[in-house]
């Protein structure tokens, strides 16, 4: 089984440092070591529980909640101790997106939601990469994936890559 990408993040999945040397910030540890939080309507966050307005999507279609999800569950990367080096930014920041995205899946592994959860990673690739960064979003998958990532290949300026609990042992993480 392999993870699905766009081209563009098979390409940075094949230059990346390998997951288990990647190190995770202060703040995104924290986060990757916290408790989910759930919303009276379903809204899941990785760490703690969703904005009090999530309450007021009880009842509202998949893909409205699937928004908002995809809204409050947007996390940078924290990179500033990688920007030094342009030419091993990449390489690193994607072991890092990657580690903390299959760190927050498998503490979520016991949810009675775990086989819909998902994670994109998203990585600039622009010449401005160091600005665009890169970022993970969570989601649970309601009937399907969010419009906005029915074509992974149609982002052209960033490396994409939806994963779920069954794609870590692929990215080498132990379930």
């Amino acid at each position: 089984m392999a993870v699905i990408t766009n081209y563009r993040m098979k390409r940075l999945l094949e230059a990346a440092e390998p997951i288990s040397e990647a190190r995770l910030p202060l703040d995104l540890r924290e986060c990757a070591e916290g408790e989910w939080g759930r919303s009276s309507s379903g809204v899941l966050t990785p760490d703690g529980p969703p904005p009090s307005w999530t309450a007021r999507l009880a009842g509202a279609d998949p893909e409205e909640l699937m928004k908002a999800e995809l809204d409050v569950n947007d996390i940078r990367v924290d990179d500033e101790d990688l920007t030094g080096d342009p030419h091993t930014y990449l390489s690193k920041v994607v072991a890092r997106g990657f580690l903390f995205a299959g760190s927050c899946l498998l503490r979520a592994r016991n949810l009675p939601e775990a086989g819909d959860l998902r994670a994109v990673m998203s990585t600039g690739i622009t010449e401005d990469f160091l600005i665009h960064g890169t970022t993970v979003k969570f989601f649970l998958r309601r009937g399907g994936l969010p419009k906005c990532f029915h074509d992974v290949e149609g982002y052209k300026i960033e490396g994409l890559a939806p994963i779920s609990i069954d794609d870590l042992p692929v990215l080498g993480f132990e379930t």
